[in-house]
């Protein structure tokens, strides 16, 4: 496609605009199609994308629990979806090309309103008319010289500035191009990038660890809508201050008076909506890029089971929580008082409870001496196993 060759003089700004315009349309439509080309890279690797795709599915009904039925449908859209966007230029077109490259220029004619078209007159000449008139005003002058001799008398008219005025004229042209080519420039260039890389971009979604690559694809595009919208609306708004600015001040200069204050106000105008400009592109692009918006997912749904199907409960992943050390140190005090308890009730029932029966029960050995039991501890053998009782004690007992 032939774009419009950029020449100096009265139709710079015009001819600039629509050439960037032409290269991202051209960008964006004949790169999608020759990366979506039968045999190009781009459809060998989403061939060989798909395919391991659904070789992993095959694995799945194989050598695992076989997927839901929710899944089946969530992989069967997802690979409708991949194969839109990659091969079928008529539908990227309608749903995704037109949106992005047409429709911001209608969105923002609809917000606007007349700010944008004004009487018929198309917006971009709108803006060659307002730099064209810059330029006649650098021309005309403001009316006095800022290098004559100054006149500290009373009743001087003479006011200090901190630019002057051809300073003045010449740094606010500038900052009114820069901003608008600039801005103008970056969204459309990037918008036509990335229409171009979308059969790329579509095989990331069929994997997960691919998914957050076209999650900031998708983000891109809607950046370069919404960044198109909101810098027509700012260009709206400084062409209505700055059309009537400049139609007085030519106004003024044709009868014959000078306007001294004229440089300043038109250069802290367009730097102020230069900075505008890009805190817009800031602050959408920030609206762009907030987290979980594309994080979408199919909503959880019961498929009813066939007659004599068993259900099978795959228990779900529960998230590791991370101990902190004082938890652990009480955890291994309570595992050690828990060991040690079975000992203590066992020293014990020993000495008050079970030592008087445990050595009437015992059976004799052949030396005379009661056989320890396998669980005694070391050094029970040797224990008094009846209760002592003095001389007093048995003579009181007899007589009673």
């Amino acid at each position: 496609m032939a774009c419009p060759t950029i020449i100096t003089g009265d139709r710079f700004l015009t001819r600039t605009l629509e050439h960037i315009d032409c290269q991202a349309q051209t960008l964006g439509t004949f790169g999608y199609q020759s990366l979506s080309q039968p045999g190009s890279v781009a459809a060998t690797v989403m061939m060989g994308l798909l395919t391991l795709f659904i070789a992993l599915i095959g694995l799945r009904f194989l050598f695992g629990p076989g997927p839901q039925a929710r899944d089946l449908v969530y992989d069967a859209l997802k690979i409708g979806i991949v194969l839109t966007l990659a091969f079928s230029w008529p539908a990227f077109r309608t749903v995704v090309h037109d949106v992005v490259v047409a429709g911001p220029a209608e969105i923002a004619g609809s917000v606007a309103g007349s700010g944008v078209v004004r009487a018929g007159t198309p917006f971009v000449e709108r803006l060659q008319r307002t730099d064209t008139a810059m330029v006649r005003l650098t021309e005309a002058g403001m009316g006095r010289n800022s290098n004559a001799l100054i006149d500290e008398g009373p009743g001087s008219l003479f006011s200090g500035t901190a630019l002057q005025d051809d300073s003045a004229l010449g740094w606010s042209r500038l900052i009114w191009l820069a901003g608008t080519i600039g801005t103008f420039g970056l969204l459309r260039l990037l918008a036509g990038l990335l229409l171009a890389l979308a059969p790329l971009a579509a095989g990331l979604l069929l994997f997960e660890a691919t998914r957050g690559l076209f999650a900031g694809w998708l983000r891109g595009l809607v950046l370069t809508m919404i960044g198109s919208i909101g810098i027509s609306v700012v260009l709206a708004v400084e062409l209505a201050m700055l059309e009537p600015w400049l139609a007085d001040a030519m106004r003024v200069r044709a009868l014959g008076y000078g306007t001294p204050s004229g440089p300043i106000e038109l250069f802290a105008m367009t730097l102020a909506f230069a900075l505008i400009q890009v805190g817009t592109i800031w602050l959408l692009a920030r609206v762009a890029f907030m987290r979980g918006w594309t994080n979408f997912s199919l909503p959880h749904v019961e498929w009813p089971r066939a007659h004599g199907e068993r259900e099978v409960s795959v228990p779900a992943q529960q998230p590791r929580l991370v101990e902190s050390r004082a938890q652990r140190t009480a955890d291994s005090v309570e595992r050690l008082i828990e060991r040690q308890g079975p000992l203590t009730g066992e020293r014990i029932s020993y000495r008050t409870l079970s030592g008087g029966s445990r050595s009437a029960s015992a059976p004799a050995s052949p030396t005379g001496q009661s056989a320890a039991g396998p669980s005694e501890r070391l050094g029970s053998s040797y224990r008094r196993t009846a209760m002592r009782s003095s001389m007093a004690a048995k003579r009181r007992e007899g007589g009673s």
